[in-house]
């Protein structure tokens, strides 16, 4: 812990930083990024850009083969990438994260995965997964989820972001984004007031 904010009934009551932090410290969310990634999809379908969170994975790639395929992996759907039951075979941690951070094609990556089990299923935590979600929201805006937050959420709640890019330069879904504890607490204020 390098920070602590402390916001009560709509005031700050407490804001302390450990040296050499400070407030305007970008701190690295890591998973809080899928946060992010998951209200932009959100933003996203009330745009039209996506329809529904019942769209298929696979549609949004239609370009695109990918190993391994099977009725389970062309049945997996935005829902299940939100929920984090896909069914894509995925080992969360520190090897995987470094084979995807290593890999020419993060989406490739992800989506090559054979198939562990039907899709809506079962929770299995997972960062790929995410990260299928930037590269939607990347195929769908025609914008790199990063340009997409700063236009629809990023610059009308005043929040000042870095976003680490995969190997194609979409915006890590997974692990990506760094913002204040101030602007962190901007996002949550969002969820409190209904958006």
């Amino acid at each position: 812990i390098d920070s602590m904010l402390v916001i009560r009934h709509g005031y700050v009551v407490a804001d302390a930083y450990l040296y050499p932090t400070r407030q305007t410290t970008k701190h690295h969310l890591y998973s809080v990024t899928k946060s992010f990634i998951s209200a932009l999809t959100g933003i996203a379908i009330d745009e039209g850009y996506i329809a529904g969170v019942d769209e298929l994975v696979l549609g949004f790639f239609p370009d695109r083969d990918f190993d391994n395929m099977d009725e389970n992996k062309e049945a997996m759907t935005v829902e299940d990438l939100l929920t984090m039951q896909s069914g894509l075979t995925w080992t969360e941690g520190i090897p995987t994260y470094r084979a995807m951070y290593n890999s020419d094609d993060w989406v490739r990556f992800v989506l090559d995965a054979p198939m562990e089990r039907e899709p809506g299923t079962l929770f299995l935590y997972h960062s790929g997964g995410s990260h299928i979600l930037s590269a939607i929201i990347y195929e769908t805006t025609e914008m790199n989820p990063s340009e997409y937050a700063e236009e629809r959420l990023f610059e009308p709640l005043g929040i000042d972001a870095v976003w680490v890019e995969d190997s194609q330069g979409i915006a890590n879904g997974g692990w990506g984004l760094h913002i204040t504890p101030h602007d962190m607490a901007k996002f949550g204020f969002l969820y409190l007031h209904d958006g």
